[in-house]
Order: structure tokens, then sequence, then C-alpha cells
């Protein structure tokens, strides 16, 4: 009984040794003929590499494209409108017989809307300080986030849209001036319901300014006529008493002068439905294969020329099988 397991263990220990050799002698003999393949066919792999890299460099010349880039902000919570006035502009870009009233927009391919993602903004704009929007906002991620993956929900499309800075890619088939690309925000402020809130509120603002102009004027009349008072000893007015007239007086005036600053940097900042913060213009455009195809194609060709060599070489086998 013990002869036979001993003769049977050292028949498996033949056959593992066996077996390692043939992986090894099969490793070895796939090496050298994969290097005598390529030694062989070397001039052929450096014709297809310099072939692929000329083509691919007139092809990358030929459909060279260009990103524009413009950052932006909407008014009046207007970020869908921005976005479907975008895809309505698209659709008409692809209608080749459609006139639309852009400067030179035949050069342009296609545009997009993309958010800049800013959590903290969102959460915290000071646009929107005096509503309650902002903690909406922030008990709608926080809502969000206990069901779901918090860096797929920022990046989600219904969040994405609600983001203060939104990002237009301008993609064109040429350079394009800074005519062209203003042209492209012209259109997008195109708008009667948005236009007409937009002027209501241009008004509004400035007669908040005159108002507040005009009191912050009669209060400082009032305090000189104090300062004079005083320094006649014809008033009993305490500077150091928080809760006195003059001090009263004294921040109402800086409350309103912080108004009047805020409201005409609204009037810079809101006279626009869609406001242009800053453009980059006539950036090569890399995305996707664009501008790559120098190094696609030599890859390409070498690919095709393996597959088609080993389809050869399965063919020869099956033949010497058959």
């Amino acid at each position: 009984m013990n002869t036979e397991q001993q003769h049977n263990n050292i028949s498996e220990e033949i056959d593992l040794g066996m077996l390692k050799r043939s992986i090894s002698n099969a490793i070895s003999k796939s090496i050298l003929n994969t290097f005598l393949f390529f030694k062989k066919n070397i001039y052929k792999f450096l014709f297809l590499i310099v072939l692929g890299i000329t083509l691919g460099v007139i092809a990358d010349n030929y459909a060279k494209s260009y990103l524009s880039e413009v950052v932006v902000n909407t008014n009046f919570t207007s970020n869908d409108y921005l976005y479907s006035k975008v895809d309505l502009l698209n659709s008409q870009l692809n209608q080749t017989k459609k006139e639309l009233p852009i400067s030179n927009y035949k050069k342009f391919i296609k545009i997009e809307v993309e958010p800049i993602i800013d959590v903290y903004a969102f959460v915290n704009n000071q646009a929107v300080a005096n509503n309650a929007q902002n903690s909406q906002n922030f008990e709608m991620l926080k809502l969000m986030s206990e069901t779901g993956d918090i860096n797929k929900i920022i990046k989600d499309q219904v969040t994405s849209k609600n983001y203060y800075y939104q990002k237009i890619n301008i993609f064109s088939k040429s350079k394009v001036e800074e005519k062209d690309i203003k042209s492209v925000i012209q259109y997008l402020n195109r708008d009667t319901y948005f236009d007409s809130i937009l002027h209501l509120n241009i008004k509004n603002i400035k007669e908040r300014i005159s108002k507040n102009d005009s009191t912050i004027k009669q209060i400082n009349d009032l305090i000189q006529s104090y300062t004079i008072s005083i320094s006649r000893g014809n008033a009993s007015v305490m500077f150091k008493n928080e809760n006195s007239e003059l001090n009263n007086l004294i921040n109402q005036k800086n409350e309103l002068i912080k108004r009047v600053e805020y409201d005409k940097e609204n009037l810079i900042t809101k006279n626009k439905i869609i406001r242009d913060n800053t453009i980059v213009y006539n950036q090569t455009n890399n995305r996707g294969i664009s501008n790559k195809l120098k190094f696609i194609l030599p890859l390409l060709f070498v690919l095709l020329f393996l597959c088609g060599n080993y389809i050869i070489y399965l063919n020869k086998k099956s033949k010497n099988i058959s």
C-alpha cells in the first residue's frame, strides 16, 4: 500500500515537473517568435508609424477646431432659461438654411453649457443672501446626500443647473472674433419676459439709490446742525451714549451707505439676464479625439497590421490541422 502511494507521488511530481518545463518552453518560444516577428517586420512597423503620424497631422490640421469659453452668471433665476436657449440655438445651427442674428454663425459647430461646481457658493450665494434660497439649497443637498453619493449629487443635472456660475463652451471651425462671441451673448439675452423684469429691476435700483442718497444728505444736514449746536454749547448730546440721537443718525447713515454701494454694484452685475464675466478666445480644441489623430492613427495602423497577421497565422494553422 505504501509502495503504491510513493509510486503515485513520484508520478505526480514527474507530471508537475514536465508541466512546468512545457509552460517554460512555451513562454520562451512565444517570446522568441514575437521578437523574430518584430525583427522581420521592423521596417513595416516604422512605415506604418510614419504614415500614421503624417496622415494624423494632416487630418488634425484639416479638421482643426477651436474652443471659446464664456463664464457667465444668470440673474432673476434664469438658469433653466439659459440651458433651453442654448439647446434652441444648437438646433438652429444644425439647420443650415436658417439665418441667425449672430455674427459669422456659420463658423460655429456647437454650443454647450456646463456648471462651474462650487458647493459653498451654492449654499452661501451673496446674490440671494436676503431670502431663504440659500437655506433651501443647503437642506436640499443635505436631504439628497442622505440617500445617495454626494459627489454624484453635486454633479447631477438638476443640481448643476442651479450653480451661480455657468460656463458656455463655443466650438468653432475657425478662429472667432470678439464681436462673434458678443453676438451669441446678445442672442441669449433676447427674451421679452426676462427683459421686462430686467428693466423694472434697474428702474427700482436707481430709484432706491436716489432715495437713499437723499436721506443720507438729510442726515448729513442734521449731523452738521448738531455739530454747530454742540460747538456753541446749545445741545446736551453725549457722544459716548450709544442710544443718543446723534449716534442713531450716524449708524443709520452708515447702513444707508452700505445699501447704496450694494445697489450700485447690482447695477453692474444685474444689467443683463445672462451676464458674461470672463471670455477666453480660440483655444485649440483637444476634447475627444480632436487634435489627437497624430497619436491615434499610428497605433490604429499597427493594431490593424497585427490583427491581419494574426488572422493569417490562424488561417495557416487551420489548414495544417485539416
